[in-house]
């Protein structure tokens, strides 16, 4: 599991945002600072007062947990699902659009 790729990134605010709050506590005030406040995991162990490494883990093992969350829930790949159908039904209400202004240009043309 790669951490810091953009697409990675993204992908892990998405399932944070929808899953985050069946993560402990403890999981979560780390993922905030690591995802949402982009803080580097040195600054993260810092400031928990542990080693960079735990962070590292306890993250890997809070984004697994989301990722599970995601295959079994699925929630996620729904809305994604949503948006693409929301963004076919408007480029298709566009088309009709354009479709009927060329119509009503010809009638008013005849």
């Amino acid at each position: 599991m790669v951490l810091d790729s953009l697409a990675s990134r993204q992908r892990q605010l998405q399932l944070f945002d929808r899953y985050g709050v069946l993560l402990t506590e403890h999981q979560r005030g780390v993922l905030e600072l690591y995802l949402g406040s982009d803080w580097s995991l040195s600054e993260i162990a810092q400031s928990q007062e542990t080693s960079r490494s735990a962070v590292h883990d306890l993250i890997r093992r809070a984004v697994l947990a989301l990722e599970d969350y995601e295959g079994r829930l699925g929630l996620v790949a729904a809305e994604e699902r949503r948006r693409a159908v929301r963004v076919e039904a408007a480029r298709q209400l566009s088309d009709i659009r354009r479709r009927l202004a060329e119509v009503e240009v010809q009638l008013e043309s005849a």
